[in-house]
């Protein structure tokens, strides 16, 4: 689309060019090169730039899965929720049985890691379900090797196969760098081959930097005009997404043209709907001192948007900025979901069976439903759901 222009250059060249210098640093054990100053740029191009990355490697998103954790008292093996438990929650049962299962919809997987496919074959072959049709596009060189998260990627086409069985999947991997996601992410809008994404990666507003949350906001802008619905997991650690004591929100989840999707713990009564209540776990502090549970609070950088107007939005902590998330669905590690992952550089066990939380399979459960729902609509006579938030919150 011409939005976004790479270049690689010497230290010395990008420090000339942009009126900066570069270092290297180290917080802890890791270590990073990064630019002390905020870039200069020439006056005469200055108003058509919006943003300059790439001059520090400091920030690398997360993959926002959690495995489930066995207790000393738990003599059973874990179960988690397989397809008929998802499906029969959230009423998607009528929808199934009419034969609507994501027919002619296709769902970009935005991902920074590979998969191993005989995983995703032994999923769908164990639990007698249709394997869905799936395409790998590989961005700036990534090589499609499953690695450290790849059950995050498995987790993420099992859960969108499970609830749309018929829908394409394009896995979209490139590498955990500022170039590698935002040339996946501007891959996914041009290629304007799908209707649908669901995106499982991220970090907190503050760590990704405004020139890094300005540049996704233009690729993400295209894509809720070409009718793209964008969904993104909200986060795993609860209002404090930084994984620090700072109250803080997720991005990409936090921009305005994203659909932010929270977390819940479910509770089943007979294979249906029981109750649900916010995944919240104080207790659960692997990650964050603060404990684990949905991602939620106020953008530190987009305002509210105009579209942001519905019973309980406003509220004594709103400040007139972005408030997320805007949806939610099963999300807490105690109720999450059947996955088979065997890749042991991700901590799986060969055993292959295994139970996945975290809002990054909320996300996938959304956009999975939100290809029932086009097909359903498209039988209507009706236009797909496209850029959903203004629709949601009227």
């Amino acid at each position: 689309n011409g939005l976004l222009i790479n270049a690689n250059a010497t230290v010395a060249q990008a420090e000339s060019a942009f009126q900066v210098q570069i270092n290297n640093y180290q917080m802890g054990a890791r270590q990073f090169y990064a630019n002390a100053t905020a870039p200069s740029i020439p006056s005469p191009v200055a108003p058509l730039i919006l943003s300059v990355g790439g001059l520090d490697n400091s920030v690398q998103l997360r993959p926002l899965a959690h495995r489930a954790l066995r207790t000393h008292r738990a003599l059973q093996p874990l179960a988690g929720y397989k397809q008929a438990d998802l499906v029969g929650a959230y009423n998607m049962t009528p929808l199934h049985q009419a034969g609507i299962l994501g027919n002619n919809q296709t769902v970009a997987v935005f991902e920074l890691d590979g998969y191993q496919q005989s995983d995703i074959d032994q999923f769908f072959s164990q639990n007698n379900l249709a394997k869905p049709t799936i395409t790998n596009t590989l961005v700036d060189g990534a090589n499609g090797s499953a690695g450290a998260g790849a059950i995050e990627v498995e987790l993420d086409i099992d859960v969108v196969g499970e609830i749309a069985p018929k829908a394409t999947q394009i896995v979209y991997e490139g590498p955990n760098t500022t170039q590698g996601v935002n040339d996946t992410y501007n891959q996914i809008v041009t290629d304007n081959k799908a209707q649908i994404t669901t995106i499982s990666w991220g970090e907190c507003e503050s760590q990704s930097g405004a020139a890094e949350l300005q540049t996704l906001d233009g690729i993400f802008k295209q894509g809720a005009t070409q009718g793209i619905s964008l969904f993104a997991a909200s986060g795993d650690s609860g209002a404090y997404d930084c994984n620090d004591t700072n109250l803080a929100v997720d991005s990409p989840a936090g921009d305005p043209y994203i659909t932010g999707v929270g977390g819940t713990n479910l509770q089943e009564t007979n294979g249906a709907y029981g109750s649900e209540s916010v995944w919240s776990d104080p207790t659960s502090t692997q990650r964050s001192a603060k404990g684990a549970g949905g991602g939620g609070g106020l953008s530190s950088t987009f305002d509210l948007p105009s579209w942001q107007v519905a019973p309980g939005v406003s509220n004594q902590y709103s400040n007139g900025k972005r408030e997320v998330p805007d949806v939610s669905a099963d999300a807490d590690p105690k109720t999450g979901y059947a996955v088979y992952c065997t890749v042991s550089a991700s901590g799986c066990p060969s055993t292959g069976n295994i139970v996945v939380g975290g809002t990054s399979a909320a996300a996938p459960l959304w956009a999975g439903s939100t290809a029932l729902l086009n097909e359903y609509l498209q039988q209507q006579g009706k236009t797909r759901i496209g850029f959903a938030n203004p629709t949601l919150y009227k």
